[in-house]
């Protein structure tokens, strides 16, 4: 058994089984364990997006949560349903409170010469305006 679930003996053989199956081989391992610890009840969704981005950035947690989400929309079964919501609570609160950040490629997205226009004094207002009002 993963040492990562084997922390979770209170929890049925069921639950245990779909948080198993849900996070699978999911890297970071650290994000992982997070994220575990969340399904499991023992963090809140929001202590554990906390604690995931401050481990792996918030790209890298994003790809994690969207994993776990498709995986629980393919791989559920109907005895799963308290980890399903939890995988949905995780989702949704990632997406309200980290979806309202810069979109995390933005920066990927901009070339060397879009940063410079960004940067670089745009010369308009170098001058003093020496008109005078009535």
């Amino acid at each position: 058994m993963d040492a990562i679930i084997a922390h979770m003996p209170s929890r049925t053989g069921l639950e245990a089984e779909a948080i198993t199956r849900l996070t699978d081989g999911l890297q970071p391992t650290a994000i992982r364990a997070i994220l575990v610890q969340c399904l499991v009840g023992e963090l809140a969704s929001s202590v554990a997006i906390s604690r995931m981005l401050s481990v792996g950035g918030a790209a890298t947690v994003r790809a994690v949560i969207d994993d776990v989400t498709h995986r629980a929309a393919i791989l559920s079964r109907a005895s799963d349903r308290l980890v399903q919501d939890r995988v949905d609570e995780l989702t949704q609160l990632f997406v309200e409170q980290v979806g309202s950040l810069d979109d995390v490629s933005d920066g990927i997205k901009r070339t060397p010469e879009d940063l410079r226009r960004r940067t670089e004094p745009s010369g308009q207002f170098d001058e003093p305006d020496t008109r005078r009002s009535p």
